[in-house]
């Protein structure tokens, strides 16, 4: 690009007013020796002089009301949602907390130690597993069952 045309296009940077101390310098240097760019920066001046007296559009009031309550609205949603995954990681951590402890428990409850050697252990166990898996999907319908429910409800309000 020479420098001819670098100047050609700051030209309407110069006229919003856009332009540094240095090139504002450098493009009046050149507007001085140049007639074609000079009779060009003048009609950019006249451009955005005349698009600085247009009026602003100022939205009513009642569209910006509504923007405002629908910012609202999803900052809230926003929020809710962070505050149940927290919610829900923390009952997910005290659930396995509970999962965990709760084996020692029975173990102690069915027998102790003594029970490994037992031939019904491995009755034992699965019987367990099947009422820690019934307890984990209990847990879990009943959380769909009131995720479901709240956003019903913020539907209706």
């Amino acid at each position: 690009m020479s420098d001819h045309q670098k100047i050609r296009s700051m030209l309407s940077l110069a006229a919003a007013g856009a332009l540094e101390q240095a090139e504002e310098e450098l493009l009046l240097n050149h507007l001085r020796g140049c007639e074609a760019c000079a009779a060009e920066a003048e009609t950019w001046r006249q451009l955005a002089s005349g698009l600085r007296r247009l009026p602003t559009p100022q939205p009513r009031a009642i569209v910006v009301e509504r923007a405002r309550a629908q910012a609202q609205i999803r900052l809230f949603e926003v929020f809710e949602r962070r505050w149940n995954q927290t919610v829900m990681m923390g009952l997910i951590f005290f659930a396995w907390v509970l999962t965990l402890m709760s084996w020692p428990v029975f173990r102690f409850v069915t027998g102790g130690l003594i029970g490994l050697l037992d031939p019904n252990f491995h009755h034992l166990w699965i019987t367990f597993a099947l009422f820690t898996a019934t307890v984990w999907a209990a847990g879990g319908a009943a959380a769909v069952v009131l995720s479901v429910k709240s956003r019903g409800e913020r539907r209706l309000a």
